[in-house]
């Protein structure tokens, strides 16, 4: 299959044994970060493919890994689909239909690109990296979506010097009272210790310290309080900071 494939605006490279791009075809799907090939090539039904194929054609070439700028793992058109089909089944049957028109020597309409891709190089591995790590932020209860949105825009515009500014603007609005209690205010108030204050917030189940020893929200705690980032004495990353609603339920209420 030497005619371009190419999915949205996203070609899908083939290697010299003819074997297409995982890679490509990730950021054809949207590129989150869960769907990376890695993890793919890492299932135990992934091998169990692999093996199958294997018995059917052990000549073949089933799976390549290479290194380097234009590397990255590259497969054979069964584990193409079976890694579509991973993704989602929306994309597998997109997939299917794209590589079978160009088997034929059919076109089909690409539809518009939701957003413009930056050329592929350096700069496009920079911003791909902040927003992979927006994606995992994300996933921390009670980091509010738009604080982190802003940290990231920030982060890409001191490392790559892109104005992010108009981008601030679709960043979401807080929703309801902001928080801003961190353990001391919250002693304060209590009229106790900033360290019992982390420990009744423990208590009560809205709190509890992650492996590296840094307090987190729990998913109950995510109605109370928000993960905020922080910087002291060289030292970053981020802490709860809760709504005045916790006080009550650190005085006997129920979270």
């Amino acid at each position: 299959m030497s005619t371009s494939i190419i999915i949205g605006d996203t070609t899908i490279h083939q290697d010299a044994h003819g074997l297409f791009s995982l890679n490509d075809l990730h950021r054809a799907s949207g590129g989150e970060s869960r769907h990376q090939p890695a993890f793919f090539m890492r299932r135990k039904e992934t091998e169990e493919i692999l093996a199958v194929l294997n018995s059917a054609n052990p000549q073949s070439i089933l799976v390549v890994t290479a290194e380097g700028r234009n590397g990255g793992t590259f497969a054979c058109k069964s584990l193409v689909y079976d890694y579509a089909m991973w993704i989602s089944a929306e994309f597998r049957e997109r997939v299917i239909r794209i590589f079978d028109a160009v088997a034929t020597g059919h076109t089909l309409p690409q539809p518009v690109s939701a957003a413009p891709r930056l050329p592929a190089g350096p700069l496009q591995d920079k911003v791909t990296a902040h927003f992979a790590v927006l994606e995992c932020m994300r996933a921390i209860p009670g980091v509010n979506a738009g604080i982190a949105g802003a940290v990231v825009l920030d982060a890409i515009h001191v490392d790559t010097g892109l104005t992010m500014e108009p981008y601030r603007k679709l960043l979401p609005a807080a929703d309801g009272p902001t928080p801003t209690l961190n353990a001391t205010r919250v002693g304060e108030a209590l009229g106790m210790s900033a360290r019992k204050a982390n420990k009744a917030l423990e208590a009560a189940g809205l709190q509890r310290k992650n492996q590296r020893g840094e307090w987190e929200l729990t998913e109950a705690g995510a109605k109370y309080g928000e993960m905020v980032p922080y910087s002291n004495n060289g030292h970053a990353g981020y802490q709860p900071l809760w709504k005045p609603a916790v006080l009550e339920v650190l005085r006997g209420g129920t979270p």
